[in-house]
């Protein structure tokens, strides 16, 4: 038999299995919220909630039954999704690494993942997404090390694979800055051997054209610069450390032509990323 209090809901974990024999004589009724979730069973059955918490191997979900409030308790196995909704930190994120600021984005990442992290092995959950956002701010701090070990726990916990190459990416940059040329090119041209994903093969390009540009290899760098701008223009995050790199190559090589375009596209399409006020600089210092 089932006790109900007003303010909590305590139920066993054969709860599920009771909700099919009760039938029409319990209805469970959740509370409208904006933080409202779904939480599909592997039976197939849907069930809302305002809200998840996990304690041990159970997903414990806030539900109204009737008058009452409480929390009903599923075992993660008998889970197949959780359709969380995306959090707005994964773009205003985005945006603060777009701006070159990592630490602010380091700060508005960290209580994302820290939040996810506990339903990071059921589907639907937010914590890769958001982890390889903090890889990226950890990476652009220069921490190398602590980068490289959320990369391998992302790589050793996720499913899909492009969220895999993604976390490998993130080792490009600490690689470099130990003069590790070849080993950062084959991680590069896995990727871009591999995956399928738009964004994920921008970000190779880009990252293999920092590899070549670190080693003075400036038509080699160039041309993978410029697979961003031929290939992947959706790719906004990308785009301007393309132009960018582009145009450091091409001055390199004495194509001012060619690099005060690439300047002049940053600073027009871009003007809010961190490369642009970089480009302007850059542009007052080519000859006339």
């Amino acid at each position: 038999m089932m006790t109900i209090h007003q303010s909590r809901l305590p139920i066993s974990s054969s709860r599920a299995a009771l909700f099919p024999l009760l039938g029409l004589a319990l209805v469970v009724v959740l509370a409208p919220s904006a933080q409202a979730q779904t939480i599909l069973l592997k039976t197939g059955q849907a069930i809302e909630t305002k809200g998840a918490r996990r304690s041990g191997d159970m997903v414990m979900i806030k539900v109204r039954v009737g008058a009452s409030s409480g929390e009903v308790g599923y075992r993660a196995s008998t889970i197949a999704k959780i359709d969380f909704r995306e959090p707005l930190q994964l773009k205003t994120t985005a945006a603060f690494l777009s701006q070159g600021q990592a630490e602010k984005a380091l700060a508005e990442i960290e209580p994302i993942v820290k939040s996810y992290e506990p339903f990071r092995d059921i589907p639907g959950n937010w914590w890769a997404p958001a982890a390889l956002l903090k890889v990226s701010a950890l990476s652009g701090m220069q921490l190398d090390k602590e980068a490289e070990k959320l990369g391998d726990e992302i790589r050793k916990n996720v499913i899909d694979p492009e969220t895999a190459r993604a976390a490998q990416l993130q080792l490009v940059a600490g690689l470099v800055r130990k003069d590790e040329y070849d080993k950062a090119l084959q991680l590069c041209d896995n990727v871009i051997k591999e995956s399928t994903k738009a964004e994920v093969l921008a970000e190779a390009w880009v990252d293999k054209g920092d590899v070549f540009l670190a080693q003075r290899q400036w038509d080699a760098a160039a041309l993978a610069y410029l697979h961003v701008p031929v290939f992947y223009q959706e790719e906004k995050r990308w785009m301007p450390p393309a132009l960018l790199g582009s145009a450091r190559a091409f001055r390199s090589l004495e194509d001012l032509e060619e690099a005060r375009r690439s300047l002049n596209d940053l600073t027009a399409g871009y003007p809010k990323s961190a490369q642009a006020e970089i480009a302007l600089t850059e542009l007052q210092k080519l000859p006339k």
